[in-house]
């Protein structure tokens, strides 16, 4: 074949019949690997199922057997879970029958005796649920009876002391809790005794006493039979289904070897084989590129030289007789063709290239403008903040000092007192405004940097109920924090120390007077949840989404005592709760009060260290 199709066409035909035989060898091992996983995957199920049902087993043992609905409705919810889990069991097993992969005769037989295991197994455990139904609990059963029967012989029986029957009740309560038959022979030969005394006695009454007596000593000597047939872990039915348990174990991991042994084997052979085609393939390549060089490679280098001199002389000329490269495909029109689109692929290039830039820099100018208007917006609000809030504040400090410095002579002790007072408290705002000024320009310019550390939160919590105990005291209001021992934190300590006294300062001033505001910290798996909650006046669902949407500034409320804010306090706190990696939480409904909950990790993890500050 003298074109370029046949003789690919005859490179593939080679190629074909290399890897057939390839083909269909992975296809059945592939087949073979599919049906071991699914056998796997079907015993793991199997296995998953049963260890439920022999947990809920011991569970009802435990627990279900001293509960009243267990004999009154001779079920409960974990009897019904263990039915539950044993069907799925069964089913799994079935599964795992009925496919293919279970004809290897090793493996049918280890299933033969994983399937007698499990029914002997739940045969054993029904039979133990029987049992104790039938010996009973407190009013129920067998040991309900007797107990009806001793107290029949309390109040009706004639010739037995109350001594006696409290003996009696005695050795029985003995036997219940420490199962030893010595105080069954104590019980069998008190009531022996009894039995013989009271028969010498005349009268229906001695009788009637008689048969009460015999009948509670053959219900105590039933409870005691069945409670040894039942057995623990050492005895009975129960150490038989242990047993069973044990060899279904063993059963199981065999089952898994011969799975995982077959798995290894089928694997190891489908290695062998990719390595020899490997080998084949790289020989049948070397052959290959040796023919075609000759047949192909070498025609079309000439061509394209000619092509490239016709591009030269911008298309001006002929390519050069194609009679002795013998392929009949290659013309002078295809290579015609390729060349102007090759021009046509360098000139949408070079546009695409002065698109992205212009694309660029259009990006710069843009991202310009946002941060020129943002910086405006940052200015403006910074001087209206100190033209109205800070100026309020300390024209607020000048007044009392002033009337303190004019009038002290006047004031009586009580009312420089009173004065000093509120003049602290001016101040404390002040300082608040402040701290809250500089820590929301520090965000708005990206100028904090995180200095994360492990420590104490209880302690940052207690010093900043400290800062505000007075301010609480003069509105009446109560600030409930207990200390307890909690895990230390990792974050930025001064921004936690923000965090808090922002919301400290947010429950004073929207909790009126008498109120109380509670703190509390609770231990979840890798941090603490900090939980700031007042009786004030709470918000409404538009309120706490415009607080938690909002990455600026908010606007300010008066406080119950027409306290005055900037509405920073609440965008700074959350943004420091993110940079910290936590998360914020509010829960609030208006005349019922605020909660306010963030987040602190307790632990250094992967995603605090890659996360950007």
């Amino acid at each position: 074949m003298n074109t370029i199709r046949g003789r690919v066409l005859i490179a593939f035909l080679v190629l074909f019949l290399l890897i057939g035989p390839f083909l269909l060898f992975a296809f059945n091992s592939l087949q073979a690997i599919d049906n071991a996983k699914t056998l796997r995957e079907s015993v793991a199920v199997f296995d998953g199922n049963r260890l439920k049902a022999d947990n809920k087993f011991f569970h009802i043992l435990d627990f279900d057997t001293k509960q009243d609905d267990f004999y009154l409705q001779k079920s409960s919810k974990y009897l019904e879970e263990y039915q539950q889990y044993i069907e799925n069991a069964k089913s799994a097993l079935a599964k795992i029958r009925s496919a293919n992969y279970s004809k290897n005769p090793t493996v049918a037989a280890r299933l033969d005796r994983i399937e007698a295991n499990l029914q002997q197994l739940n045969a054993d455990i029904i039979h133990v649920f029987g049992l104790i139904q039938q010996k009973g609990f407190k009013s129920f059963g067998t040991i309900g009876k007797m107990r009806r029967t001793i107290h029949l012989l309390e109040k009706e029986g004639v010739g037995i002391e109350l001594l006696e029957i409290l003996q009696l009740r005695r050795k029985e309560k003995d036997f219940f809790i420490r199962k030893d038959p010595y105080y069954v022979k104590q019980l069998n030969a008190q009531c022996e005794a009894l039995l013989e005394r009271i028969s010498l006695e005349e009268g229906p009454e001695f009788r009637e006493t008689q048969k009460l007596l015999a009948s509670y000593q053959s219900k105590f000597n039933l409870v005691t039979k069945l409670d040894a047939k039942i057995g623990d872990g050492q005895s009975g039915i129960v150490k038989n289904i242990q047993d069973t348990n044990t060899r279904l174990n063993a059963n199981i991991a065999g089952l898994y070897e011969l799975v995982d042994a077959d798995s290894e084997l089928m694997i190891g052979s489908i290695k062998s084989y990719l390595v020899l085609f490997f080998v084949i393939t790289v020989l049948f390549a070397m052959l290959s590129a040796f023919v075609f060089a000759g047949h192909i490679a070498r025609p079309i280098k000439n061509l394209i030289s000619d092509m490239d001199s016709i591009v030269q002389n911008n298309f001006e000329g002929q390519l050069s007789d194609t009679k002795s490269l013998r392929i009949a495909e290659i013309d002078r029109l295809t290579g015609t063709y390729n060349g102007l689109v090759s021009k046509i692929r360098n000139q949408i290039e070079t546009l695409s290239e002065k698109n992205k830039s212009l694309h660029f820099l259009n990006g710069k100018l843009v991202e310009s403008e946002n941060e020129l208007r943002e910086a405006s917006r940052i200015k403006d609000k910074f001087f209206s903040i100190i033209s109205h809030d800070l100026r309020g504040h300390t024209g607020n400090v000048l007044s009392l000092a002033n009337i303190l410095k004019e009038d002290k002579d006047k004031l009586e002790e009580k009312e420089k007192e009173l004065f000093v007072k509120y003049l602290s408290d001016a101040s404390q705002n002040l300082q608040l405004l402040l701290d809250n000024l500089l820590n929301w320009a520090k965000s708005q310019m990206n100028d904090h940097t995180l200095s994360k550390k492990s420590f104490n939160m209880g302690k940052v919590v207690q010093k900043n109920v400290q800062l505000f105990k007075e301010n609480a005291l003069r509105k009446n209001i109560a600030i409930v924090f207990e200390e307890k021992d909690i895990p230390r934190v990792y974050a930025d300590k001064d921004m936690m120390d923000f965090v808090i006294r922002n919301l400290l300062s947010n429950a004073l001033k929207f909790t009126s007077k008498g109120d109380q505001i509670f703190i509390e910290i609770s231990e979840n798996e890798d941090h603490l949840a900090i939980t700031v909650r007042d009786t004030g006046v709470g918000m409404s669902k538009k309120q706490i989404q415009s607080l938690l949407l909002s990455a600026k500034e908010n606007k300010s409320t008066k406080g119950t005592d027409n306290e005055e804010g900037t509405g920073l306090g609440f965008a700074i706190c959350k943004d420091f709760v993110d940079r910290n990696n936590g998360e914020f939480r509010i829960e609030s409904k208006p005349n019922q009060g605020s909660s306010f909950t963030f987040t602190v990790p307790t632990t250094l993890t992967t995603e605090s260290i890659l996360k950007v500050s």
